[in-house]
């Protein structure tokens, strides 16, 4: 092949497949559509449902010590997914947390503002 066959080609795959490109990544999993999201964290070893209701469901991993919390769209809110790994870094214990939407920037960014919302409500108590 030619190397301006290969330019030509090289273009065209990036034309076609533009979303390998986009494919986003939280905690090293591919972000996934919630249903093949929550099958393939539920498919781990050892994970378990802590919570669940159809439209949020909670997911530990004990060997990779993260809690997964995803959230099914509905309405404008779109898929929305968090991750939180506890990790030990300078003799600390620490909890990461990372979030991702599959949607419009601006509604993640809501989204993602009333969680943390409703996360920091929820754990005051054990901060005192």
């Amino acid at each position: 092949m030619l190397p301006a066959d290969r330019l030509i080609l090289a273009t065209a795959l990036a034309l076609l497949c533009p979303w390998a490109a986009q494919a986003a990544s939280l905690c090293e999993r591919t972000v996934l559509p919630f249903r093949a999201m929550v099958a393939a964290l539920k498919a781990e070893p050892g994970a378990q449902v802590l919570r669940g209701n159809g439209s949020v469901i909670e997911i530990e991993d004990p060997k990779r010590f993260i809690i997964w919390t995803l959230y099914k769209a509905h309405g404008d809110q779109p898929d929305a997914y968090i991750c939180r790994r506890v990790v030990q870094e300078d003799g600390q214990v620490k909890i990461w947390m990372s979030a991702e939407c599959v949607g419009r920037t601006l509604n993640c960014d809501g989204l993602i503002g009333r969680l943390l919302l409703e996360q920091n409500r929820a754990t005051a108590p054990l901060r005192r």
